[in-house]
């Protein structure tokens, strides 16, 4: 082990608590070539945010399924590959590797919603790295799906959501804790760490939407409805409208975050994406409703040559 990694570890071992940094989430990941760190990196060294520091991932039990549960987390749609740093050309760190016998879901959306085991006894060389797909997450999105567009890390940025086509941001008017824990739910993390408006994360185009009345047990902004006062649906769905009050000035900022303990709240992908559902509520209505309409053509017929023959 290098003498900077074992620096590293040391102080590891004196922090007796994890430490959440702005926009470094527990869990938060991103990629680094030769030490270095940005988020403009589709390929590199995985470094995950694991209690108070960056750490690596150990190749042991990494494949496919872990390669594109990180490229999900930073925003791309797979992983093309995955690779380890005696054989790839992207540098060691001196980051402590941590993490070992990763093993993801396909349809996992965050690092700690895997299963891991701790280590220190794995060497630099086998520090895993990936290579994501230049595809973005949501180049095909459902309605009503939700992306952040990032700030330095894929945890923190503007939230915006995918309504009838286009890209909208999300109202400061109404939004609270409720909207904010739904939403990094339906991201795959369990809870928002903090909700606000940051000036320079401000969308430029498009609409701005509200959306309220969310409970702290709703896992997708698709399922918030709005009360009356007697505690029935409101069939309304005020929950979701466009809001000509609201500019850009008003837009949602969010930053999750992801508690282990809670990690059955996390959402996973496609959990949220109801348009197989709908399609199928559409196709029985239809069936149903063809069959009524076929049984009152043949009883109104029947009924006809009935009278006739009389």
């Amino acid at each position: 082990m290098s003498r900077l990694k074992a620096l590293s570890l040391f102080s590891l071992l004196l922090s007796l608590s994890a430490v959440t940094v702005l926009g470094q989430s527990n869990g938060e990941v991103r990629l680094a070539v030769n030490g270095l760190a940005t988020g403009s990196y589709t390929s590199g060294r995985v470094q995950v945010y694991y209690k108070g520091q960056w750490s690596n991932i150990c190749n042991t039990g990494f494949g496919s399924y872990e390669a594109n549960v990180i490229c999900h987390q930073l925003g791309y749609d797979s992983a093309d590959n995955h690779s380890f740093a005696s054989v790839d050309s992207y540098g060691i760190d001196d980051h402590p590797t941590l993490l070992a016998n990763v093993s993801c879901a396909n349809n996992n959306l965050h690092i700690f919603q895997c299963s891991y085991e701790e280590t220190f006894n794995c060497d630099d060389l086998n520090d895993v790295s990936v290579a994501c797909s230049s595809t973005p997450v949501w180049t095909d999105p459902h309605q009503e799906h939700l992306r952040i567009i990032p700030s330095r890390y894929p945890s923190m940025g503007r939230l915006e959501i995918y309504l009838s086509g286009d890209w909208d941001t999300l109202c400061d008017n109404g939004f609270g804790e409720g909207e904010a824990n739904t939403a990094c739910r339906q991201l795959g993390y369990t809870y928002a760490l903090d909700y606000n408006h940051i000036s320079d994360m401000e969308g430029t185009g498009g609409r701005t939407t509200q959306y309220t009345c969310c409970s702290s047990s709703t896992d997708c902004i698709e399922s918030c409805y709005c009360q009356d006062d007697d505690d029935t649906v409101d069939t309304t769905k005020r929950r979701k409208r466009i809001d000509l009050i609201c500019t850009h000035d008003d837009d949602v900022t969010i930053e999750c975050d992801f508690d282990e303990k809670e990690k059955e709240d996390a959402g996973t992908r496609d959990e949220c994406d109801f348009t197989d559902r709908d399609r199928i509520i559409a196709i029985v209505l239809g069936s149903v409703f063809g069959t009524i309409g076929l049984i009152i053509v043949c009883v109104a017929a029947c009924l006809l040559i009935f009278f006739c023959c009389c």
